[in-house]
């Protein structure tokens, strides 16, 4: 095999990442406090502020720090079955090639460099989750210590994984997310208020709306 083609062999797919624009200062940030933490931990951003595009920075970032004679597979889990594709989607927008983006739930068991799979998916293959490089939890605040799937993928997760949370609202003094935030430690706070200051967002209109309840 000549030099070329065993670059070609080794380079990952998120390497291949291409936004079709900047990434703002706060996404920046995030990323960076990610990679500062070992690449692991929390981002707690606000709706509307790019959590999914810090996610595939993140990921391109822990690729380019990995050894480059191995893969790097990334699982990214998410709540719903619509996500999937919608991630996927957008993967593919951002240059991704679409032979390396495979979903995986229900009849559709497509493993990939970049796999995107349902939680309760997830849980029940030990393998995907061991063969992955790094593992991305999408709306981790709706896995809380009531539920197991957050501990089997930990458990089944290498010590040193890069391991991302992501989610918009987590409360963070309630008992039942101290699995997620010691395993997961927020690393950058990026709420609604700081997004409205900063013009990313518009400032939220609430209209309260009488309703009539039948007795």
């Amino acid at each position: 095999m000549d030099l070329i083609n065993s670059s070609l062999s080794i380079m990952s797919a998120i390497s291949s990442l291409k936004f079709p624009f900047e990434l703002t200062k706060d996404q920046i940030e995030a990323v960076d406090a990610w990679t500062t933490n070992g690449y692991r931990g929390s981002i707690i951003y606000s709706t509307g502020t790019g959590k999914t595009e810090i996610a595939f920075e993140c990921a391109k970032r822990a690729a380019e720090a990995r050894d480059h004679n191995s893969s790097f597979n990334i699982l990214f889990l998410v709540p719903r079955i619509v996500l999937v594709q919608q991630n996927i989607n957008r993967l593919i927008k951002y240059d991704i090639p679409v032979d390396r983006v495979g979903a995986y739930f229900g009849e559709r068991k497509e493993r990939r460099e970049i796999t995107i799979s349902t939680y309760q998916s997830a849980i029940s293959d030990v393998d995907l989750i061991n063969n992955s490089s790094m593992i991305i939890f999408d709306e981790v605040h709706l896995v809380s210590d009531t539920a197991t799937t957050l501990r089997k993928v930990l458990t089944a997760a290498d010590a040193k994984k890069p391991l991302l949370g992501l989610t918009a609202t987590i409360d963070e003094q309630d008992p039942r997310y101290n699995t997620i935030l010691s395993l997961l430690p927020p690393v950058r706070r990026y709420m609604i208020g700081d997004a409205v200051k900063d013009k990313r967002l518009a400032r939220p209109v609430v209209i309260p709306i009488k309703v009539a309840i039948a007795s």
